[in-house]
């Protein structure tokens, strides 16, 4: 009972975290196509304010200040490390997605060069035929 319950509880907090911290939601929108080729950029931009928390949070802590303020550092500490690592695996990504398209580029041209396939001339014959070509 109590282990269902903390399972339940923590996949709730799961899903919110998830949904609604900024660090999660700008890594969600840098695996999109559209915003992979920011990755290296937001990333090293995410090392460097992360990092700028965690130090000023660091200095707090060390010079008396309350011991709640170490949960910042925490998330300081873990979200530059996956800015830090969300730079060079970008990068991977991006030179794999270009990589794919331009393969996919070269054999539209090439198709398109060497007309329809023997086996789709007989459809492209009645789709002439029947106006729709």
């Amino acid at each position: 009972m109590i282990f269902a319950a903390s399972w339940a509880i923590s996949a709730r907090l799961y899903g919110l975290v998830q949904r609604f911290a900024p660090s999660n939601i700008v890594i969600r929108r840098l695996h999109t196509r559209t915003g992979i080729k920011w990755g290296p950029l937001v990333g090293l931009a995410g090392v460097v304010v992360y990092g700028l928390l965690m130090a000023a949070t660091g200095r707090i802590v060390r010079d008396g200040g309350p011991g709640w303020v170490n949960l910042f550092f925490i998330v300081g500490f873990w979200n530059t490390v996956r800015f830090g690592v969300l730079v060079p695996v970008s990068v991977v990504r991006l030179l794999r997605v270009r990589h794919q398209e331009k393969v996919l580029l070269r054999e539209c041209q090439r198709a398109e060069r060497a007309g329809p396939a023997p086996a789709d001339t007989g459809r492209m014959a009645a789709a002439v035929a029947a106006g729709r070509a």
